[in-house]
């Protein structure tokens, strides 16, 4: 599984991605919520596991609108807050699961597999909207399968991890241009208007991604990435 470690403690954080990585999932880390935004992944991941004492916003914040935007992504909250008062609000805000530090590797890797199983359960419903393989990159919805290529996948991703599902400019071209070759605001705008057809294609509105003049774009159109 994709798993992204949102945790301050740079000691910490790099322990548990080796860990991760070394069990056989794909993790990665970041220091805060800012971060999960503004670093480009490659597809969204399927477990967060997110400190609460984060520089900025929180990780109850952060829990919470991700929920919002992901609803079938597994959420872990990992704190040395044990109160109760605590506990609830961080299930309150969208975790599945609440670990108090320390936590025993065996723990946390046996609440990551078992949250696993669920998710693989969940996302074999049927839903709303198009459905988006980020492995396989077909997009798929009432009217039918698309293929998108790596960089229109990116892009899809990244929309469905964002606040709001909103993309500043600069972060758009972050992904299309990963490796700063030049790309200009125009061959942007072709790469979000072939992705807003092949959108289209697969059953949503024409307004599926929405031009925030000046700002960036916004998807308007539910997605599940899987």
């Amino acid at each position: 599984m994709q798993i992204l470690v949102v945790e301050d403690n740079d000691s910490l954080r790099e322990a548990t991605v080796d860990f991760l990585n070394a069990s056989g999932h794909s993790a990665s880390g970041v220091v805060s919520a800012e971060d999960v935004d503004d670093t480009p992944q490659e597809g969204l991941p399927d477990i967060y596991l997110i400190d609460i004492n984060l520089p900025g916003e929180d990780g109850f914040s952060l829990a919470e609108r991700i929920r919002a935007s992901q609803p079938l992504v597994g959420i872990v909250l990992i704190t040395a807050r044990s109160r109760l008062t605590d506990r609830v609000e961080g299930y309150t805000s969208g975790a599945d699961s609440y670990l108090v530090k320390p936590v025993e590797q065996a723990e946390m890797l046996a609440c990551i597999n078992s949250l696993g199983r669920r998710l693989k359960t969940a996302r074999t419903e049927d839903v709303q909207g198009l459905i988006f393989n980020s492995q396989t990159l077909n997009l798929t919805g009432p009217d039918g399968k698309v293929a998108l290529t790596h960089g229109e996948g990116l892009l899809l991703s990244a929309f469905g991890r964002a606040a709001g599902n909103k993309l500043e400019r600069w972060q758009a071209m972050q992904l299309v241009d990963a490796k700063d070759k030049g790309l200009v605001p125009a061959n942007l705008e072709m790469r979000i208007s072939a992705l807003r057809k092949k959108l289209v294609l697969c059953g949503a509105p024409d307004n599926a991604i929405r031009t925030m003049r000046g700002v960036g774009y916004a998807l308007c159109y539910p997605v599940r990435v899987i």
